[in-house]
């Protein structure tokens, strides 16, 4: 794969093209403004552009927007010892695939952090080429009978704009509880909840093995294992399936929620790159629940809400503006029935 580099620093270059070599990667050209990169990818457009969050003359967010807008290339972000976090994720909703903390070398001169970028290259080249598959059934067994109503919401590429988009515009406090997947590293995730939380006005928190969906919180996916409900109704992490590109997978939760959440409740498909979440959104669909995908106009990348709706996945295909008050108005009619509609359902022998 053929990979540019736009970064200030000689350093961080050099670094970037020592953990290419040998590997199928070729860093094809490297400079230190958004403007030349601009330049550069339209007369020598690579696969992918890594993108240093410290630009000095655009920031990573507009560049990234530019670049994904007219198809030139995608997308990867690289994020220095002490960078601005909250650049990324703009970046990331401008429609960077994702972010990775940058190589570097230590004061013996030892590479640092090459196998993690190797890995996050790996994994885009696998994206840009493929989608998901299917994902093996779960044993379906009801959850605790006095469950808040549960939004599900699945996102990719852009994601982490349309999930603040969705976040603010739900009513405060919000009686629903909320869990999320973003396709992001693991080692970011809680800064992107800190970032979700200061921006949309709710309470965003990494969910942690054993976590319950507590109305008013939003519990976000925090490692690059699978995020799924349990029996007992509490989240936890599992490595498998292990085959799977996306990790966490947004496919594997809402499978995990088709046959473990007794009460049907509404899930998101937002925008990203892929097939992840369509699946799972279809055997959602078929449970019950009210199912939305974002439209085409409104995603930084119709890949994952144009599969769900191409499967009949979706009960509405939606602009982002409107996806919050759609679900706001599912879990307003949902909230004073769900205890006697769970509870009235027949003991199990």
């Amino acid at each position: 794969m053929k990979v540019a580099l736009v970064d200030v620093s000689a350093q961080v270059a050099r670094a970037v093209e020592r953990a290419l070599a040998g590997s199928g990667h070729r860093l094809v050209w490297h400079t230190s403004t958004g403007a030349d990169a601009l330049k550069r990818c339209s007369a020598e457009p690579p696969h992918l552009l890594l993108i240093g969050l410290r630009l000095a003359d655009l920031k990573p967010a507009v560049l990234t927007r530019r670049l994904v807008s007219n198809g030139t290339c995608a997308v990867v972000l690289l994020a220095g010892p002490s960078g601005d976090m909250s650049s990324a994720y703009d970046a990331m909703g401008a429609g960077a695939l994702d972010v990775v903390k940058s190589p570097s070398f230590d004061e013996d001169g030892e590479l640092l952090g090459a196998d993690a970028l190797l890995a996050k290259l790996r994994t885009a080249g696998r994206l840009l080429g493929q989608g998901s598959g299917e994902i093996p059934a779960l044993r379906r067994v009801s959850v605790a009978p006095a469950a808040p109503p549960l939004v599900a919401i699945g996102a990719s590429t852009g994601g982490p704009q349309a999930i603040l988009t969705v976040l603010s515009g739900l009513p405060k406090p919000f009686p629903g509880a909320v869990v999320l997947v973003q396709h992001v590293d693991g080692e970011f995730s809680a800064g992107l909840a800190s970032w979700l939380a200061e921006t949309s006005g709710m309470r965003v928190e990494l969910a942690r093995p054993g976590s319950v969906p507590v109305a008013g919180v939003a519990l976000l996916a925090g490692t690059e294992e699978h995020l799924v409900i349990t029996s007992g109704g509490n989240l936890r992490y599992t490595p498998n399936p292990r085959e799977l590109l996306h990790r966490p997978s947004v496919d594997v939760l809402f499978e995990s929620l088709a046959q473990h959440w007794k009460s049907p409740g509404v899930a998101v498909l937002l925008t990203g790159m892929g097939r992840d979440g369509a699946q799972g959104l279809k055997k959602l669909r078929q449970g019950g629940w009210h199912t939305i995908a974002q439209d085409e106009a409104s995603s930084v990348v119709y890949g994952m809400p144009k599969a769900a709706a191409q499967l009949g996945a979706a009960t509405r295909v939606l602009p982002l503006s409107g996806v919050a008050d759609e679900v706001a108005s599912f879990v307003s009619r949902h909230r004073g029935g769900l205890r006697a509609r769970v509870s009235k359902a027949p003991p199990r022998g």
